[in-house]
């Protein structure tokens, strides 16, 4: 049975309060289900942290896909291990989280296989991923499977609205195939850049005020560790931007082929209905495939520009 978040996150408040909070769970959803709000909330109550504070908090430890590999090495796994085992550094509990294990590297998960079953006393496990089946047996079983119902659809971001009107601008221009490619390639990653300089600012404003917060209660090999951490996140946060984009331009053209079907569009754009007026479902279709091809391509650790230039010139040169 799948919870709205909220309903799983009283529950599982219910089980710790009657001592019956299990040692690790799963939480399973489609993006935008809700996993992190769910985590968040519970990894602050256990700490005694405020829900939006605890990514800062030194008890709190997380590992998630880094940078170009899109796989949670073992490396992570070994620092997130050494975390769980030291002494805590505020309160007497320790919550560790890793987030979409299906990406797991098999070395990772089979070295985190006995903290798993036994955590170190006081600390609580959380694993997140979208379909508990593509997550190994061997992670499954160990964990306590709780199903996310999924959320309601979210309006596009500021730089993924800057995207889509970039978009129809080209098709109402009738821009030429390998114009409108470049072009759409080259806003898609000023916009990426920025989006990545803002999550390195952040990220970097996190680091300085843990660095003043606990440098009397730390050591600094916490400190080293946390921005490692940091880095990782603020890479992997990226990561989850670029993904978005392309779900925005994904979700564009499937509307598209909502509104062919005589479905109401998800977006209110009227773009959309001119580009179903004049395009065949086939090559929507073609589209869409390209979108989800490139997005796949990005994920096999590629050069990053080169990859989004060839997926924007397929998307453009799809024949009528």
């Amino acid at each position: 049975m799948a919870f709205p978040p909220d309903v799983a996150v009283e529950r599982l408040l219910a089980a710790e309060a009657d001592g019956r909070l299990a040692h690790a769970y799963l939480l399973c959803g489609p993006r935008g289900s809700g996993k992190r709000a769910v985590i968040d909330r519970l990894a602050a109550h256990l700490l005694g942290s405020e829900p939006g504070a605890v990514l800062k908090h030194p008890d709190f430890h997380a590992a998630e896909p880094e940078s170009k590999s899109r796989r949670i090495l073992i490396e992570q796994i070994r620092r997130l291990e050494h975390a769980l085992r030291a002494k805590p550094a505020v309160g007497p509990r320790k919550v560790a989280v890793i987030h979409e294990a299906d990406r797991l590297q098999p070395q990772a998960a089979n070295a985190f296989l006995k903290t798993l079953e036994e955590p170190p006393s006081g600390s609580h496990v959380f694993l997140t991923c979208a379909t508990p089946d593509a997550v190994l047996e061997t992670i499954l079983s160990r964990c306590i499977v709780v199903q996310l119902q999924p959320g309601p659809a979210q309006p596009p971001t500021g730089p993924a609205q800057a995207l889509l009107g970039l978009l129809e601008q080209l098709l109402a221009k009738r821009s030429s195939p390998t114009q409108a490619a470049f072009s759409l390639a080259r806003a898609f990653l000023d916009i990426l850049g920025g989006e990545r300089e803002r999550i390195r600012d952040e990220a970097a404003e996190a680091l300085k005020a843990e660095q003043a917060h606990y440098k009397q209660t730390t050591d600094g090999a916490w400190l080293e560790e946390r921005e490692e951490q940091l880095k990782a996140l603020s890479e992997a946060a990226a990561i989850r931007c670029r993904a978005d984009l392309i779900q925005a331009l994904g979700g564009w053209f499937a509307d598209v082929l909502r509104v062919q079907h005589g479905s109401p569009a998800a977006l209110d754009r009227p773009a959309i209905a001119a580009h179903a007026a004049s395009t065949s479902p086939a090559q929507i279709l073609r589209q869409i495939q390209a979108l989800e091809q490139m997005a796949t391509t990005l994920d096999q650790n590629v050069q990053e520009a080169l990859a989004v230039e060839a997926g924007f010139l397929k998307l453009f040169t799809i024949p009528e």
